[in-house]
């Protein structure tokens, strides 16, 4: 039997107070979020959890999965419909739902569902975070952000879009070719573009989430598990005042010691002579 203060599952979207015609993406971290269900429900449905959201929008809202595959590397193969997100299994459950479409940039698509799918789909951006690319129209529409169950300096890629928009020093232009399979199953070569980190550099969030106004970054504790919510505008606006104005200093910081790694690493792999554990990992299951 439930406790008297659990929210079942199926209400978290209605607790977070979401509104009818909403745009939300939705990042989520659904492990102990299952595991407290099932204490206190003996089930957790990750599907009926997707689906509670899509309801409290409605028909005129859209939702949206991160489905990120930003491991790829130049040369790889990537399959629209088949490749599996490593953004865990929100984005799993996701791409077997029919009323789910996934977004065109290999390294950072989206699983879209509700008003704006088809149009969002349809988006072929060149980089992930382009002013063509979805997370633009994100910050057109200021989606509301959700994290569930995990910090958001781990989880706002949204960050990488602000980056890119007032093109920071630390990051450059780098070309990434895919064999890429369609939605139609047609594979060609598809020549895409990163907006990389320079060597040396590191991505340090930890205190962005102080820069935020209690008004602006609400945060909900439901069944013990931590909930934070944000507009994309107001995050634009913190993450680009601190690149204009303090360096950049609560997002990237850069190491002397890192710098001479990736130097080595990048003369490595130009002789194929250096694979991380994670890649031999990952093209290990690509080639299964």
């Amino acid at each position: 039997m439930a406790h008297d203060d659990y929210i079942p599952y199926r209400e978290v979207a209605g607790v977070l107070k979401l509104q009818a015609g909403e745009t939300v993406l939705l990042t989520s971290d659904i492990l102990k979020l299952a595991m407290t269900a099932k204490k206190e429900e003996k089930e957790f449905n990750i599907s009926e959890f997707l689906q509670s959201f899509s309801r409290a929008i409605g028909p005129e809202g859209t939702l949206l999965i991160p489905a990120y595959n930003f491991d790829l590397e130049d040369g790889d193969t990537f399959d629209l419909r088949k490749t599996m997100p490593m953004t865990g299994s929100l984005g799993i459950a996701a791409m077997g739902d029919n009323e789910f479409v996934r977004t065109w940039h290999p390294l950072h698509s989206f699983l879209v569902k509700g008003k704006d799918a088809s149009l969002l789909a349809s988006k072929r951006n060149i980089s992930s975070f382009g002013l063509d690319s979805p997370f633009a129209w994100l910050h057109e529409h200021n989606a509301l952000m959700i994290f569930a169950g995990t910090a958001v300096a781990e989880a706002m890629t949204f960050t990488h879009y602000v980056e890119e928009t007032e093109q920071v020093w630390y990051r450059k232009y780098k070309k990434l070719t895919v064999n890429y399979s369609d939605a139609d199953g047609s594979t060609t070569k598809q020549h895409f573009r990163i907006y990389a980190k320079k060597a040396g550099w590191t991505m340090q969030m930890q205190g962005l989430e102080k820069l935020f106004p209690d008004q602006k970054l609400r945060r909900y504790t439901i069944n013990g598990i931590d909930f934070f919510c944000v507009r994309c505008r107001d995050v634009y606006d913190v993450v680009s005042q601190d690149i204009r104005e303090n360096n950049a200093r609560s997002i990237a910081v850069f190491s002397l010691k890192l710098y001479f790694r990736d130097i080595l690493k990048s003369c490595l792999r130009r002789f194929n002579l250096f694979t991380t554990t994670y890649g031999k990992i990952r093209s290990a299951k690509r080639t299964s």
